[in-house]
């Protein structure tokens, strides 16, 4: 494996730490939100997902891997 390789490598755990933290905390939040925010927290924990996942398909391309599974 390259450095370059390597380097892509961390970049994809890290983002996948990244994601899965902020999703954390949306999901603590929605809990103790009122149910009118409910909708809001979803909406945002499922565009976080679809960040996640783009941005997933593009580390995999970089490094020449099949697309992430949609």
């Amino acid at each position: 494996m390259t450095q370059d390789e390597e380097l892509d490598r961390n970049g994809i755990e890290l983002c996948f730490c990244e994601i899965e933290g902020i999703l954390d905390v949306l999901i603590y939040i929605r809990v103790e939100a009122e149910p009118v925010q409910h909708l809001a927290l979803n909406d945002a924990c499922v565009t976080l997902l679809h960040l996640g996942k783009e941005r997933l398909k593009k580390a995999g391309a970089k490094l020449g891997r099949p697309r992430v599974a949609a």
